[in-house]
């Protein structure tokens, strides 16, 4: 067995063309949907990026533990397991936050590993004059370095993948993940891809994460052109990975899954981005491909069971006939791709200290705090790292004197328990938003697909929190996050 797993960052179904668009061009993600199963209910875990990642490796949410950092010294990571079973395991990104402080080490679990340099503010590309230290100045350093599109990050993320493949038609028991940042913003594009959507000037392809402003329309527009412009680059790109898979029949003996970490608002219900926003379906709901070469009769059809990303490493480990660890929860998909099977009744995800939300498929829950004060709130972690650096003297001497052994997924190793301080770690959603503003949201998902009418049923909620308790508990969340939340840990039990 071979698997090739192709994943792309901030990619929003509803701009792909199995998924219903029929502005952006994705002509090749509908040749994907012919080859493999389309998920429709797929679901994010732990956001954004790399609680994403950790997913992936670890088949267990994180975001009711910790928030953004790198793989804990107890974690079990599925190219890691590969590994140990003789399968070989390589990572091809240019997802810049891995050689960040807060990812550092997530690539050293594969057997070997490519990074392809000069994404977002990837500190790649050296330019002394105008040197101010922001992500934007090293961005535009970085671009002078790619003038041609052979020169960019993801066409050379494309040709690292190509040579993989080709080195290792004849080889067995190998997996790769190509793993590209686009169509994550900055919406760095070649100039033929922009021109399928407008001969107009624009330099609109960096937004700023925030609400939309009034009198922003017109800029908004114009940064959903370039996201698609950007998609129909991914597109285009995954063509060629499709031409390969033809040209060398890898459909009968290479699983191919096709997917995303979470998705993006472009002035869906006022917002422009992710991460300081309630989790509605743009961000949480993803597009997901599976296509299984033992199941070909599977390829070409649709399915609605409830699935996320925890599920991944499961679900490939299970293709090289292995099991999982011991504290994956993640479930294998096989299953649901051999035909219309239920793989969970209910699933769990959110960012680390905002709503935490639950969906039977058919309903949505997005449980906001009970507190104006967010709290109580704490980080779980032998590794106290933010995005790109590490928690500061300050922060780390609030850690609770002593360590913290008591959960079960980590075997009781002892671990920091460290208060939340806005000081160090903004939860911005709740500054811009107001979460009480907001409160929780409960809507149908059949009956409002858009989101856009809260429900207001206490029986209805009364269950989805008794959904989202047992989930929690199956979890092993920490029992200030009921607290937090003002849900009671027995819920789950009726």
């Amino acid at each position: 067995m071979r698997a090739v797993l192709v994943m792309y960052d901030s990619l929003n179904k509803r701009f792909l063309g199995p998924y219903g668009n029929q502005w952006v061009k994705t002509p090749n993600f509908d040749r994907l949907a012919s080859h493999a199963v389309t998920f429709d209910n797929f679901y994010a875990g732990s956001l954004p990026c790399m609680p994403a990642r950790r997913e992936l490796h670890t088949g267990r949410l994180n975001f009711l533990h910790r928030g953004w950092g790198p793989c804990e010294p107890f974690d079990q990571s599925m190219p890691q397991l590969l590994r140990e079973h003789g399968v070989y395991s390589h990572l091809i990104t240019d997802h810049c936050h891995y050689w960040e402080d807060g990812g550092a080490n997530y690539h050293n679990r594969f057997a070997s590993f490519s990074f392809v340099r000069g994404q977002e503010g990837d500190r790649w590309a050296h330019d002394v004059p105008g040197y101010d230290g922001t992500r934007r100045t090293q961005d535009r350093a970085n671009r002078s370095w790619m003038p041609r599109e052979e020169d960019h990050f993801h066409a050379r993320c494309f040709r690292e993948g190509e040579r993989f493949l080709l080195d290792h038609l004849e080889e067995d028991n190998w997996y790769l993940q190509l793993e590209y940042f686009d169509p994550h913003e900055p919406f760095f594009v070649p100039e033929r891809f922009l021109r399928m959507y407008t001969d107009l000037p624009t330099d609109q392809d960096w937004p700023a994460y925030r609400p939309v402003q009034p009198g922003e329309e017109t800029t908004v527009r114009e940064q959903t052109l370039h996201y698609a412009a950007l998609v129909s680059m991914c597109d285009e790109y995954l063509g060629r990975l499709l031409d390969l898979f033809d040209r060398y029949d890898l459909w009968k003996d290479t699983v191919l899954i096709v997917n995303t970490d979470h998705g993006y608002f472009l002035g869906e219900r006022g917002f422009v981005g992710k991460n300081y926003m309630p989790v509605y379906d743009e961000i949480g709901n993803l597009p997901f491909f599976l296509h299984h070469p033992g199941i070909p009769q599977a390829d070409g059809t649709r399915r609605t069971a409830l699935a996320q990303t925890p599920d991944i490493p499961v679900t490939l480990l299970d293709c090289f006939g292995l099991e999982p660890g011991s504290h994956m929860l993640g479930r294998s998909l096989i299953p649901a791709v051999e035909s219309e099977r239920t793989i969970h009744e209910a699933v769990l995800y959110g960012y680390h200290g905002m709503h935490i939300n639950v969906t039977d498929g058919r309903y949505t829950y997005l449980r906001a705090a009970a507190n104006p004060d967010n709290g109580p709130l704490y980080q779980y972690t032998l590794m106290p790292w933010h995005i790109a650096k590490p928690m500061s003297p300050p922060e780390l001497r609030q850690a609770a004197p002593e360590l913290y052994n008591g959960f079960e997924f980590n075997d009781h190793v002892p671990v920091l328990k460290i208060p939340v301080d806005e000081r160090y770690d903004k939860k911005k959603y709740y500054r811009y938003s107001d979460h009480l503003k907001y409160g929780s949201l409960l809507f149908d998902r059949k009956e409002d697909p858009e989101q856009t009418h809260p429900l207001c049923d206490p029986e209805l909620e009364a269950r989805m929190c008794r959904l989202m308790v047992k989930l929690m508990k199956e979890n092993d969340a920490p029992e200030e996050q009921y607290i937090r939340l003002g849900l009671s840990e027995r819920m789950g039990d009726e």
